[in-house]
């Protein structure tokens, strides 16, 4: 029976090629572009779930609720945490520390420097916490011994250019010689926390050994670590959140009472820590929302070609009618003509997935430069993404193959055989509500496109406040270089094309943590926490930040160590009416500063645009608070030979470290990443959108034409002309269109709105995004159906009238 289907499916398919092009084409789109969003989606969700304890695994979160209404939260905790944790609650099984002193290290093999910006220092228990396949080594031993250390397969080729270099050297200034005890292969990029190089936590050095029992927590002058433990079993979750007020008492007490801990599940992490501070800005981190919205737009895609295919397949009721009516006569049964049209359905479907496989190897390299992963299709691979596409087709086949196959089974025989469809009023309402949803979730999409589109063109048009192009930020890496900065700068001015060279602990823009101190004024009731910068004098002429009272620091003298510019919001949130000549008293790690303001700067935004501009006190270099750590060079012209030649000044003054440069305005772009994929996404997913909704429209349009031919004759033998056909024909299709539009139009205001709100800084939502959006649509339908109405009013009507079909 099934294979008779199959024959019947296949020759019907053969003999309406039209049609069937129609359908596989939008089908071969939807699966393999909602197939790739799944695999996106999928991916996400799957961050750190390859760890056979993930799923009992949490990072202990320390919150600070000094702000009762909205309460600090970091990733990292007391060095004490973790191991006093396994200690005191019977429902841990154990607990691993990560932590680094400082952002990179260098070390020596053979007399060749290597730089390290992916490394901690951990203890023994981080591979009974975490899987990760060893290549080389004892995973059980291979961080029990002091001065042992780790290395990635990347990190053991880099090195040594080999993975078998257990029992090799390395030699790094302050940690001493460490020996390589075990290579484990490269951590999958599906982890929030990624490493190249661990080194033993070296218990027996009294650094290390005085960090066990602090409980102090600040995270501008805390020791602390990234702490994860494990429970015994995942539902020992509630009764140790139940104690952790105990253990919070005991072990802050009275001196830190607004100091909490929380647990954060290991998996939740990637995606669930938006609102959370780090230290170091070194753990991975996704967008929720952004897994909400591919989401849709996979659905989405789902439903406009499964719209597609009802409508292209009822609108074939006619031309089937008769056979129907003999199958039926010749004692088929309803379910048996239910049954053969589904199995069209699939078998169509089915076509379109073989033939997506080959779209989606194509098309991976350049999903992979959107999203950043990556995705690829080969015969190897291949079982990973067949799931996903058959679940999809199987979706789409039974979901739009369903109400054609009932309805081509619910006609009479005795009108099937006249060659007359029943229902005709019912199903040409439904056709007007399929093309209706269409293009009401293509508008939707349009939409979102542009929205998305002004808002990335604002970020990067935007005035921050400071100069973003053209220049080159290289990190201090050499306490040498600290030292004789004056000569370096001096230098880096030589190179031609450089106009200015500024020195800086931070820039705006910056990568990784901003220092911040509590600061108050003689005026204000609180401590307010403000960001802290150090700048020396030539910082605002190579920014060019506007200077709006007082004066900037002084060139060529020392004396304004414990000077202060505020910005406007700094300003206003101290109470200082009248900044210039007044003292603010800033807690630094090693007690309070005494400092006067000098100087007032407009605000500029020093950090995304997510965020609102903060206060911020900008001090002068030799500030007592944080050292320089760049340069910035101004420069013009060929950026390559810049860095070529400022590349031989750092060496003449750091031989240790490589140098790490970046220019400004490609750093602060990074900020963005998730939208500016979001954004091409969006484009992608809108053409995709529209052009299989234009499939359909001209398939219903042709339909249309071709039932109304004889009445087109007759209405140019009366004395229509081409116009007047081609607005009958139009009229219907664009009323619905603007149907479409109305429905859409709210919704891509709510959906965007909530989009927006992630900025501190957006475009608004104008009227002219959704008449753009409405138009775009208008001419894309009427395009797509001018194509058909055109030919049908130059065809002469006697040929027409001459047809008795």
């Amino acid at each position: 029976m099934l294979n008779n289907y199959l024959k019947t499916a296949i020759r019907f398919l053969f003999k309406n090629k039209g049609y069937a092009l129609l359908n596989i084409s939008g089908l071969i789109i939807g699966i393999s572009f909602s197939c790739m969003l799944y695999t996106y989606v999928k991916y996400e969700l799957s961050f750190d779930s390859f760890h056979h304890k993930s799923d009992r695994t949490f990072r202990v979160m320390t919150i600070d609720a000094s702000d009762v209404t909205a309460p600090a939260r970091y990733n990292v905790a007391p060095i004490p945490v973790g191991p006093e944790l396994v200690k005191n609650f019977p429902e841990a099984e154990t607990a691993a520390r990560l932590y680094r002193f400082i952002g990179q290290v260098v070390f020596n093999i053979n007399g060749e420097n290597f730089m390290e910006r992916d490394w901690y220092m951990t203890d023994s228990a981080f591979f009974d916490v975490f899987d990760y396949e060893f290549l080389h080594g004892d995973r059980a031993s291979a961080l029990r011994q002091p001065s042992s250390i780790v290395l990635s397969e990347a990190a053991a080729r880099q090195y040594f250019g080999a993975t078998d270099v257990v029992g090799r050297i390395l030699d790094r200034t302050n940690l001493g010689p460490l020996k390589v005890t075990g290579v484990f292969k490269n951590p999958p990029v599906n982890t929030h926390l990624y490493f190249n190089v661990l080194v033993s936590t070296a218990y027996t050095e009294p650094f290390w050994k005085n960090q066990l029992d602090n409980w102090a927590f600040d995270m501008e002058s805390s020791i602390v670590s990234y702490t994860y433990v494990v429970l015994k079993s995942k539902e020992s979750l509630a009764a140790v959140t139940d104690k952790l007020p105990a253990f919070e008492r005991l072990h802050f007490g009275t001196s830190q009472p607004n100091v909490k801990i929380e647990l954060q599940p290991l998996r939740d992490i990637y995606l669930h820590s938006a609102d959370v501070s780090e230290q170091h800005k070194i753990t991975r981190s996704g967008s929720l929302s952004y897994i909400y919205i591919f989401s849709s737009m996979a659905v989405f895609l789902v439903l406009i070609v499964s719209v597609n295919y009802v409508n292209l397949a009822t609108t074939r009721a006619m031309s089937r009618s008769r056979e129907i009516g003999v199958r039926k006569v010749a004692g088929a049964k309803r379910r048996q003509l239910i049954a053969q049209y589904l199995t069209e359905s699939f078998a169509i479907t089915a076509v379109a997935m073989l033939i997506s496989l080959g779209v989606m190897d194509v098309a991976f390299p350049y999903f992979n430069q959107i999203t950043g992963r990556d995705f690829d299709l080969r015969l190897a691979t291949i079982t990973e993404y067949l799931p996903g596409l058959i679940t999809i087709s199987a979706v789409i086949g039974l979901g739009a193959g369903s109400y054609p196959a009932l309805y081509l089974a619910g006609l009479k025989p005795v009108l099937s055989l006249r060659g007359k469809a029943v229902a005709t009023g019912s199903q040409g309402s439904l056709r007007q509500v399929l093309v209706i949803t269409q293009f009401a979730l293509s508008i939707l999409m349009i939409i979102s496109t542009i929205v998305v589109g002004r808002q990335m063109n604002y970020i990067q048009t935007k005035d921050l406040g400071f100069l973003r192009d053209n220049l080159m930020v290289i990190d201090i890496n050499s306490g040498n270089v600290r030292e004789k900065f004056e000569t370096v700068k001096n230098e880096y001015l030589k190179i031609q094309g450089v106009s200015h060279v500024a020195t800086s602990s931070r820039v705006p823009g910056e990568w990784k943590n901003i220092t911040q101190l509590y600061a108050r004024s003689e005026n204000a009731v609180d401590s307010l926490n403000l960001y802290f910068m150090g700048f020396d004098e030539d910082m605002l002429d190579t920014y060019r930040f506007r200077l709006s009272e007082g004066r900037f620091f002084n060139k060529n003298t020392r004396s304004d160590s414990t000077s202060v510019l505020l910005n406007r919001t700094a300003v206003k949130a101290l109470s200082l009416t009248e900044p210039i000549g007044k003292q603010i008293s800033l807690r630094s790690p090693d007690g309070m500063v005494r400092a006067t303001v000098i100087g007032v700067l407009e605000d500029f935004n020093f950090q995304s645009l997510h965020a609102r501009i903060e206060p911020i006190a900008i001090a002068a270099w030799n500030n007592p608070i944080q050292s320089i750590d760049y340069f910035t060079l101004k420069f013009s012209g060929d950026a390559t030979k810049i860095v070529e030649k400022a590349t031989s000044v750092h060496e003449r003054f750091d031989e240790r470290s490589p140098i790490e440069f970046h220019f400004l305005d490609q750093q602060l772009q990074t900020f963005y990443d998730a939208e500016k994929r979001a954004s091409m996404i969006f484009q992608m997913g809108a053409f995709l959108s529209i052009f299989v909704a234009c499939l359909g429209l001209s398939g219903l349009a042709a339909y249309n034409i071709q039932r109304r031919m004889k009445e087109l004759g007759i209405r140019k033998i009366l004395g229509a002309n081409s116009s007047q056909l081609f607005v009958l024909l139009s009229t219907s299709f664009m009323r619905q269109i603007l149907i479409a539009f109305v429905i859409a139009a709210p919704l891509a205001w709510f959906s965007m709105r909530e989009w927006l709100e992630a900025f501190q800084y957006r475009v608004s939502l104008g009227i002219g995004v959704f008449l753009i959006s409405g138009i775009v649509a208008f001419l894309v339908a009427l395009v797509t159906i001018s194509i058909r109405t055109v030919i049908a009013t130059r065809t002469n009507p006697v040929n027409t009238l001459r047809n008795n079909d």
